[in-house]
Formats: C-alpha cells, structure tokens, sequence
C-alpha cells in the first residue's frame, strides 16, 4: 500500500463512518415503537437480502460447503443476533451519544482477543499500554455517568451491555479470520442469513411483532439501519479493505464515536458532557497508542575499503 492514497479511499471510509456512527441514532429512534429483538430481526433482515441480491447480481456464489455455513451462522450469531439485541436493549435507557463512545473500544478488545486466538498478534508494551488508556476512558464513562444520571441497576445493566456488544463485535471479527471462504460478499451474506433465520423466529416468538404499531420515523429509520448501516456498510467496508487495507480501514474507529455524538447532539437534543469528552480522549489515545508500530532503527551503510 502507497502512502498517496486516492481520494476515493477517504471518500469510502467518510461513508462507512457516516453510515455506522449513525446508526445509534437512528436505533434510537426506533426504539421509541419497536422492540430491541424486533428491530435486531427487522435490521438483519433487510441487510441480508440487500446484500444477497448485489452478491447475486455481481455473479457471485453462496458457501457451497456445509461447514462454512456452519461457521458462517456461529460468526453472525455472535456479530449480529447477540451484539444488535444488546445494543437495542442498552441504548432504550441511555444517550446514543455514551453508546457510540462504548463501541469505539472495539479495536482494543480486537487486540486482547488476538493475543490468546492467533499466533501472529501478541501483545506489545503499546498494546499494553493502549489497553491500559482504554480501560481509564471505560472507568471514567461509567463513573461521571453514574455522577450524572441517578444510578440504578438498570443503568448498570445498559452500560455493561454496551460493553459486551463492543465485544461480541471484536470477536466476531477475530472469527472471521477462520473462515477459509475469503469471498467477502459471499461470506457476509451468508453470515446475515444465518443471523436472520436465527432472529426472525426469536421476536416472532418472544415480542408479537404484529401487534406494533410502528411510527413513520421508526421505520423509516429501521429501513436505514438495514440497508446503509447493516448491507451497505458490508460492501463498502469489504471493498474498501481489499483497496486500502485493513489498517487504513480501522482509522474509521476514530470517525465513529465522532459522528455518534455530533447525530446525537444535532437531532436528538443529547448533551456534550464533560465525561463524554475525557473517556473519548483516554480510549482515542489507547487506540493510537496500540496501534502505533516502533520504527525499526537503520542500519548504517559500511564503508568499504
């Protein structure tokens, strides 16, 4: 990869970051007439069939193998069915803005998990070190918010499950890692429809979706979680890898948390606290730092007589 990168790489993770750090918001929306597991089974499904029909249309194939489907259903419980519900429930009593601080510990937790699940990322002292800034920036979120709103068990239930739907995140991007099928279009389709056989049956059975009366703003915004945040961002976070690498990719889990709270801020009339702004800095810093790589020192040319 080239230091002079194309416009079109900014471009494409402008959008990717626009189409995720959205997203809380508009789950926030939905929230206000749709229940967590209807909206998880709403979301995936809609992505699963966006997905599928540009896998389909670019002449593409589904897993053909049994055993890849079979993972490829473990990596979308574990990405979409358990992290999507989580998020849903936590977010009904708390800002999207904290939710969008939470995800961006995603690369930190990538890199814990990478440690004890591969054999070519270990920890280095600046991944330690990163790790250590992003659990600071985690104590300070849960402490000024516990500062700020009245602290119950409720409260305490919603940011611990943010924190596991960052994780859940992590893992299933470790898992993906496994997969022999390296089509992205094909895997992630797959994984989507896995997901989506898994939740429909689930708020089907446990939220009597029918009996929702869902507003126009709730749907509208399911239909934009589906298709740009759930289908889209796939597609564009696929390709953008193959073009720039999966480093430059992760740059986008600075831009995240930004948009988060700006959406939050501008349409959802949530505050800017002070304490969204010093966890973001610790775990901002924590990132940098882990990602940082030491410069290996030159070797002098020797003078030959």
């Amino acid at each position: 990869m080239t230091d002079n990168r194309a416009p079109s790489h900014f471009i494409y993770l402008a959008l990717l970051a626009l189409f995720w750090g959205s997203a809380f918001m508009f789950v926030k929306i939905s929230l206000d007439s749709i229940s967590p597991l209807t909206l998880s089974a709403s979301r995936i499904a809609i992505g699963a069939i966006v997905l599928t029909l540009i896998t389909l249309k670019m002449g593409e194939k589904l897993p053909q193998d049994r055993g890849q489907w079979l993972l490829c259903a473990i990596i979308g419980i574990i990405g979409n069915v358990i992290p999507f519900f989580l998020l849903n429930w936590s977010i009904q009593f708390v800002d999207s803005s904290l939710a969008a601080i939470c995800m961006s510990l995603s690369p930190l937790f990538t890199i814990t998990l990478a440690h004890y699940m591969t054999h070519d990322e270990k920890f280095s002292a600046n991944k330690l070190i990163g790790i250590i800034f992003g659990v600071l920036g985690v104590a300070s979120l849960f402490y000024g918010t516990m500062v700020e709103v009245a602290t119950s068990t409720t409260l305490l239930l919603a940011l611990s499950g943010l924190l596991a739907t960052a994780f859940f995140y992590a893992l299933a991007g470790v898992l993906v890692k496994r997969l022999k099928n390296k089509n992205p279009l094909s895997t992630s389709s797959a994984m989507l429809i896995s997901a989506a056989v898994i939740t429909i049956p689930l708020a089907l059975i446990f939220e009597t979706p029918w009996t929702l009366t869902p507003t126009a703003p709730a749907v509208y915004s399911v239909l934009i979680l589906g298709v740009f945040a759930t289908g889209i961002a796939a597609l564009i976070l696929f390709h953008l890898t193959h073009l720039a690498g999966a480093t430059f990719v992760s740059y986008g889990t600075y831009l995240i948390p930004l948009v988060g709270m700006t959406a939050g801020y501008i349409w959802l009339n949530e505050p800017l606290t002070t304490t969204y702004l010093v966890s973001v800095s610790f775990i901002f810093t924590g990132i940098f730092l882990a990602e940082k790589r030491t410069k290996k020192p030159k070797l002098k040319p020797t003078n030959k007589k």
